[in-house]
Order: C-alpha cells, then structure tokens, then sequence
C-alpha cells in the first residue's frame, strides 16, 4: 500500500475514532449538567442548554463531511471549530481528542498529489514521530512512585477472577517494568529494523488495554475504548510493512512545517510537564497515577444547601463534608476531569455560588502532582 493510500486511511480512521468518543461522552458536549464549563475567557459563558445541541450537531455533521470527501475545506472548518469548542469549555481538552485534532492537522499539509513523495512523505514522518511519541511521553509519564501500587494493581485485578494472588503478585511486579516497555515501544517504533516485533507488542498491548478496562473488566471510561482500537490501526498504518518512497529526499523533512508543529506540541512541551508547567492531558499522561488532585471540603451549612444529586459524589463524617469533583465530573460527563488548577477552581467558585456562601465555608484542597523533573 501506498503512503498516499494510508494517509487518506489514517484520516478515515482519526475521523470514526472522533465520531466514537464524542457520541459515548455527548454529555461534555451538550445537554442540562451541573459541573460547570471552564471557558477559555473568564466573562464567556458559553452557549447555554438546551442550545448547545446546535453546537454538537455542527461537530458532528463537519466530522461526517470531512469524511465524505478529499477536501480540505471541511477539515479545516472542523478544526476551527473544534478548537472553538475547547474554547467554550476546557474540560473537553480530553487526550484522544487533542490528539485526533491534531493528526487531522498534520493532514492539510498534504497536497494529495501522489506525484509529490516529498511532500507526502514529510507529512507521513511526521505522523510516525506523533504516534511514537504518544508512547514516549506515556512511558515516561508513568515513572512515578504511584503508577504500580495505585493505577497498575487496580488495573490488572480485572483479572482476579483468573489469576491466584500469587499470580498477581507476579503480574504486579512486571508493573515497574511498564514505564520503560512503553518509552521502549515507543523510540523502537521509528526503528525500521525492530517494527517487526514492536507492532505485534503494541497491538498485544491495547488489546490487555481493552480487556482491562472494557466490559469484560472493569467497565470504565468508555470514551478510551475506540481511542485504543484506532491507536492499533494507526500503528498499522503507519508502521506496518512501510516501503520507502523513491525520490525522497530527508532533508526536505526539516524544512516541512509539519515536522516543525509535530516536535513543538509532541516533545518540547510536553518536557515542561514534568515540572508542573504545562497540562498532563496535553503531554500523553494516560493512566500515569500522576495527575493533579482535589477535593472541596464542605461544611455542614455548605453540604445541606447542595442540590441532591451532587451530594451523591460526596462523603461525610462528623468533621467535614468532601466533594470529589473526579468522580463527579466522571459520573456526569463520562470522561475523566481534566486534571488542571483553573479546572478545579472553577468548581470551586461555582461550588460557593450555588451553595450561596463563601470560601470559609467550602474549602479547596488541592494536591499538586509529583514532579518528575525539577528544572
């Protein structure tokens, strides 16, 4: 298959995956919810319900014609407006929609002229180095003094049922080891040599992935489940029994801006991250363990003037009341919160304004997360 094949496949395929994930977390899109949207300006409130089922239908009819035709008009509408939507509510900053949009990105600066290899390789280089650096930067992410004892061993005890403790405790040890498989996958990805034996690993991966975290485990935050079933065909696609294009000259890789777009949001921001400087979601932390944390901690006066179905995310005891707002916003809008400061002290400040009382009487507890690098 050709690389100008694969390229029209990679952006069918980015396309089903977005359409996917945004109908199975349609709640963070549009409709009647109670977590409050963080806009991108302070004053704007955004579209409110029940009119933001325009805004939803728009996303949806750009995807579908972006997938009915070669044209870039399409793409591009669907990107600005995409970018609008985050706009109007961060929380929709989700990893596998940054990432999609971005991959449809790379793909304008493809000419669709098959008699250009230049040009299409450049562009199809520069997605090969997005994907691996998804893994990089996840493997990466994951090492912290949290990923095994908490993510890891809650993960793989969806196999309680089929493996002994002792078992367990063996598949709970390799868990140290994970961190460095993934960074590992990832640099070996753009080894043409090893492609070989890392494709067949990473689709071995996502498909422990899914089964962990699908239905037949635990049932949970099904928006990454088409996320890990396009992330095995894009490792297909760009990856799997690639020929070399004749004619193609690498150095025209470093004058193509794309190149340039790929290594600035994939690999020199995504460094900051792991010293609390730029957003996790945006720099490949999935299921690190290693995320900021909160809790608003309620007083009795605060919790009895909480609507009834936000005291369901809520515990009590006699000294205090506590809100989880990443159960919360899961539970609501079927997708994890997106785990930044400006998020939570949204919450914070709506938590008071629907409680009708002020910051002594709802209290924001939050937990910066582990520094990896310290620069």
């Amino acid at each position: 298959m050709r690389l100008t094949q694969r390229l029209q496949l990679i952006k069918l395929t980015v396309l089903i995956g977005l359409l996917a994930s945004i109908i199975l977390s349609h709640p963070l899109w549009a409709g009647d919810r109670w977590f409050p949207k963080t806009t991108l300006i302070e004053d704007y409130f955004g579209v409110p319900y029940p009119y933001d089922y325009i805004q939803l239908s728009v996303l949806i009819l750009l995807i579908v014609f972006s997938f009915s035709t070669q044209k870039k008009f399409p793409t591009v509408l669907l990107i600005i407006f995409s970018v609008y939507m985050c706009f109007d509510d961060q929380n929709r900053l989700q990893p596998w929609f940054y990432n999609y949009i971005l991959i449809l990105f790379i793909l304008l600066f493809y000419r669709h002229r098959v008699d250009e290899p230049n040009n299409y390789t450049t562009v199809f280089i520069s997605l090969q180095m997005l994907v691996a650096l998804i893994y990089i930067f996840s493997g990466i992410q994951k090492m912290n003094s949290s990923f095994v004892p908490d993510t890891f061993e809650w993960m793989i005890s969806a196999f309680d049922t089929v493996l002994s403790k002792r078992q367990l405790g063996i598949v709970t040890k390799f868990g140290y080891v994970i961190p460095y498989f993934e960074l590992s996958i990832g640099v070996l990805l753009l080894v043409k040599q090893f492609r070989f034996i890392i494709v067949p690993l990473v689709i071995l991966m996502h498909i422990l992935i899914l089964i962990m975290l699908g239905p037949t485990g635990k049932s949970y935050n099904s928006v990454v489940w088409p996320w890990n079933i396009i992330m095995i065909a894009l490792v297909l696609l760009l990856f799997a029994e690639v020929k070399q294009e004749r004619f193609f000259d690498i150095s025209f890789l470093f004058k193509g801006l794309s190149f340039y777009i790929v290594i600035t949001l994939m690999l020199i921001f995504p460094i900051f991250s792991l010293n609390n400087q730029y957003d996790s979601y945006l720099s490949s932390s999935l299921y690190s363990s290693n995320l900021n944390e909160c809790q608003l901690i309620l007083t009795d006066k605060a919790y009895k003037r909480l609507p009834k179905d936000l005291k369901a995310f809520c515990t009590t005891n006699v000294d205090h009341n506590v809100l989880y707002i990443k159960k919360w916003v899961e539970e609501e809008l079927n997708v994890p919160c997106v785990p930044e400061y400006r998020i939570f002290r949204n919450a914070h400040h709506y938590i008071i304004q629907l409680t009708q009382t002020d910051s002594k009487e709802v209290q924001i507890n939050f937990i910066e997360k582990e520094k990896l690098l310290d620069f």
